[in-house]
C-alpha cells in the first residue's frame, strides 16, 4: 500500500517524447561508459513489444543518482567481438526475458562493481508504486547512503542516530518514517512543505527491531507508519515520541492535523461526519476504508481530543445517537437493537466496522465497540489517562472484535509500579499466536479452568474474565492476570510478536489467553 499516488508513475509510451527531460539512452554501450565515467548506477529499463516503458518525470528528482538506459528486452550487444542478446547475461537472469527494470553497480567500488545489483519486473513496478519507489531507493541504502532525496526533493537521513543528533543540534522536531516491503510512505498535499520544517527520517521495520522495542517506541507497535520525536520544546515532552500515526489510518489531512499538533498550531483539517448510517457504509466500503460511528445519548456526546483527529481522518466517520432508527426486514428499529451492536449493550461510544481487509474473516464485522465510559474518567480499573485510551483505541490493527479488545485492555492497563507499563503487546500482533490464543480460550470455555503454561514461543497466560460487558470482561482478566505472579511477569514483559484472542462462555463470561 502506498500512502500516496504519483500521477502516472509507470507510463505506457510508445514513444519516449514526454521522458526526453529524464534524458534516457537508447545506446547499452554509450550509457555503460557514461555511468562508469561518471561513477553513478545504470538503470536499465528493458521494454516489450507494446511500447517503451519509462517512470513519469514526476520522479525524476528520485532517479537523478542514475544514467537512463532505455531498451527492447531482443536488444543485442557485443562484447569480445560476440554479439549476445543483453537479456542472456546470467546477471539479469531474474527478469526470464521479461519487461523490468536493472539496476548496475558503476558507483561503488567491491565485488558487485559492474554487476547488476537490483532487479523489479514491470509487473511488480506497476502493481506497487511503493515497490518501485523503494526500488530506487534500495542501491544507495545498500551501499550505505546516509541521506536519501525523494520525489519531493525531501532529505530523508537513513540513520536514526544521525537524524535524532541532527534535531537535537538545531531544536528541531524529528519527524520518522517506518517503511516496511508493502509500505512507503510519501508525503502529499500541503504536507511536502510542512515536512521541510523538520528534520527527516526513513527506516525500515525490518531493519530496526532494537530501535522499535525500545520503551519510548512502543506506539509503533514494530509496524510501518509515521510518528514525531519533540527534540524542538523543552518541557515535559522534550525527547519523547509526541504523534504516532499507523499505516493504516495515514492520509494527507491525517499527516498534516499531526504536522500541526506537534507545532501547536490549532486550526486542524475538519472532520466530515455521515449522518445517515446506511450512506456511511457504502461510503467505507467503496473506499475500502475502517468506519467508525459514534452513537451519542442526550448525557453523552463523543468530543474527539485534538490528538485523536489524525488517526480519526483515516475512518470514515458517521454519527447517530442511542434513538438512530432504520429499515430492518420492512420494519423501523432502533440501530443499538441491530445484531451488530449488541457488544454495546445498548451504551453510547463508539462503533468500528472493518470494510479495509477484504477477504479476511473480519472484513464488513464489528470490531471495536466501546461504550464511552471505558473513555471517560472512571473506568474503573488501572488503566492510563483518557486521552492515551481513546488514541490506542482508534489506532488498533485491523482484526476481530475480541482480538482488538484484549489488545487494547493489556495496552491501557498499568503495572503494579506507579509507572509501569504492561509491555507485552508493545510488538507486532502474529495471527498464528493470535489463532492458538482463540483455540485455548475455546478450550477453557469448555473446562472452565485458566491456566499458566509453556507456550508456542515459550510463554502462554489464560484466565477468565467476568464483566459486564467485553471492554469489561477483558480489562477485568487483565485485573486478574496482574494479580498472578506468572501470569504477571510474562504480561509485563516486551515480546517481538503476540497473540492475545478470548472466547465467551456467556454473555457476561469470557476466558482470555495470551501467547508469545
Amino acid at each position: 500500500m502506498r500512502l500516496s499516488s504519483v500521477v502516472a508513475l509507470l507510463c505506457l509510451l510508445a514513444t519516449t517524447a514526454s521522458a526526453a527531460d529524464l534524458d534516457w539512452h537508447d545506446d547499452y554501450a554509450v550509457a555503460y561508459h557514461q555511468a562508469k565515467a561518471e561513477g553513478e548506477f545504470l538503470l536499465i529499463a528493458f521494454h516489450g513489444e507494446q511500447g517503451q516503458c519509462v517512470p513519469a518525470t514526476e520522479l525524476a528528482t528520485q532517479l537523478q543518482p542514475y544514467v537512463l538506459l532505455q531498451v527492447p528486452t531482443t536488444v543485442v550487444v557485443k562484447a569480445k567481438g560476440k554479439e549476445r542478446p543483453l537479456m542472456d547475461y546470467g546477471c539479469f537472469r531474474k527478469l526470464q526475458k521479461q519487461p523490468g527494470l536493472a539496476v548496475l553497480n558503476l558507483k561503488y567500488k567491491g565485488s558487485t562493481f559492474g554487476n547488476v545489483v537490483e532487479t523489479l519486473s514491470w509487473k511488480d513496478a506497476t502493481a506497487s508504486a511503493d515497490r518501485f519507489a523503494q526500488f530506487l531507493e534500495k542501491p544507495e541504502l545498500e551501499f550505505g547512503a546516509k541521506l536519501l532525496r525523494d520525489e519531493h526533493g525531501l532529505e530523508w537521513h537513513t540513520d536514526y542516530d544521525d537524524a535524532h543528533r541532527r534535531a537535537k543540534d538545531e531544536k528541531k522536531l524529528l519527524f520518522l518514517a517506518f517503511d516496511s516491503n508493502d509500505v512507503r510512505f510519501s508525503p502529499e498535499g500541503k504536507t511536502p512543505g510542512m515536512l521541510r520544517e523538520f528534520v527527516l527520517a526513513r527506516l525500515r521495520v525490518a531493519d530496526s527491531s532494537q530501535l522499535l522495542s525500545h520503551t519510548g517506541m512502543r506506539l509503533f507497535h514494530r509496524a510501518p507508519g509515521v510518528g514525531v520525536i519533540d527534540l524542538k520544546s523543552q518541557g515535559d515532552t522534550h525527547n519523547r515520541v509526541v504523534h504516532v500515526l499507523p499505516s493504516e489510518y495515514v492520509t494527507p489531512t491525517g499527516v498534516e492535523a499531526m504536522l500541526k499538533l506537534a507545532q501547536g498550531q490549532s486550526d486542524l483539517p475538519a472532520l466530515q461526519w455521515h449522518d445517515d448510517y446506511c450512506k456511511a457504509r457504502d461510503a467505507a466500503t467503496e473506499q475500502k476504508k475502517m468506519l467508525l460511528i459514534a452513537i451519542d445519548s442526550d448525557e453523552e456526546t463523543y468530543t474527539p481530543r485534538p490528538e485523536s483527529i489524525p488517526m480519526l481522518h483515516g475512518y470514515v466517520l458517521s454519527r447517530q445517537t442511542t434513538n438512530s432508527e432504520y429499515s430492518h426486514d420492512g420494519k423501523l428499529r432502533r440501530l443499538l437493537e441491530f445484531a451488530d451492536f449488541r457488544p454495546m449493550r445498548e451504551k453510547p461510544g463508539l462503533v468500528v466496522y472493518d470494510f479495509k481487509c477484504e477477504g479476511q474473516p473480519h472484513y464488513g464485522k464489528v470490531v471495536g465497540a466501546m461504550p464511552y465510559k471505558y473513555l471517560g474518567s472512571n473506568p474503573g480499573n488501572r488503566v492510563v489517562d483518557e486521552a492515551e485510551r481513546e488514541r490506542e483505541f482508534l489506532v488498533l490493527e485491523p482484526n476481530s472484535l475480541s482480538r482488538r479488545t484484549l489488545t487494547w485492555a493489556i495496552r491501557v492497563s498499568r503495572g503494579h509500579g506507579a509507572n509501569q507499563r504492561l509491555r507485552s503487546a508493545d510488538g507486532r500482533p502474529d495471527n498464528n499466536l493470535m489463532a492458538g490464543a482463540l483455540r485455548n480460550s475455546n478450550l477453557q470455555c469448555r473446562s472452565g479452568v485458566g491456566h499458566f503454561a509453556g507456550g508456542l514461543r515459550g510463554a502462554e497466560i489464560a484466565s477468565p474474565g467476568p464483566g459486564k460487558d467485553i471492554v469489561d470482561c477483558a480489562l477485568n482478566m487483565v485485573g486478574i492476570w496482574r494479580g498472578s505472579p506468572p501470569h504477571y511477569g510474562v504480561m509485563v514483559r516486551y515480546h517481538r510478536e503476540f497473540g492475545y484472542d478470548m472466547a465467551a462462555r456467556s454473555s457476561n463470561y469470557w476466558y482470555g489467553t495470551g501467547r508469545f
